[in-house]
């Protein structure tokens, strides 16, 4: 049977969401309404992660935040579904009947699953997308996406404001 290794939870401080970012006047006209999308990289005052209410700066906050959904993968990552994401009836000569097998579906390597989210004016994740290398896979980053706790949503300028996040599982095949 083959082993399968989670290898990288988390990249620190990445989030490209650049191309999606509404632009804040600087003039302060226009009232943040909670709509604009600021990336992590960037943002005034991070999303609050349970646990990292104490810390101060944002950099701390960030790096807590970091730490905390390495925590949540490794706790909630079903690693047994790598194993077996498909199945196949095969016949066992020794029971006299047809059972269902795991079989080898991905190459081995090192695979990805890339989610992105964002992180709502209420602090609750909103809008997942989960990229892959097979459908139960991206079923699961769903799924632990989903489990994450609400946060004291982030701000710009004082402001409370969505706030993008990558969130990179690589995981190794032999």
């Amino acid at each position: 049977m083959k082993k399968t290794f989670l290898l990288l939870f988390l990249l620190s401080s990445i989030s490209h969401f650049s191309q999606e970012t509404e632009i804040i006047e600087i003039n302060n006209e226009k009232k943040g309404d909670g709509k604009e999308m600021i990336p992590f990289a960037i943002i005034d005052e991070v999303p609050i992660y349970k646990g990292c209410e104490t810390l101060t700066t944002n950099r701390e906050r960030k790096s807590c935040l970091n730490k905390m959904m390495r925590n949540h993968i490794v706790k909630n990552f079903n690693t047994d579904i790598v194993e077996c994401l498909e199945t196949k009836l095969v016949y066992n000569a020794k029971k006299n009947k047809e059972i269902e097998e795991c079989i080898n579906v991905l190459t081995p390597g090192i695979k990805r699953i890339y989610i992105q989210f964002k992180i709502g004016i209420t602090g609750e994740v909103e809008d997942i997308n989960v990229r892959a290398p097979h459908p139960k896979l991206k079923e699961e980053g769903i799924r632990i996406t989903k489990l994450i706790p609400t946060m004291i949503p982030g701000k710009q300028k004082g402001n409370r404001v969505r706030v993008g996040y990558t969130l990179p599982i690589s995981f190794k095949v032999e």
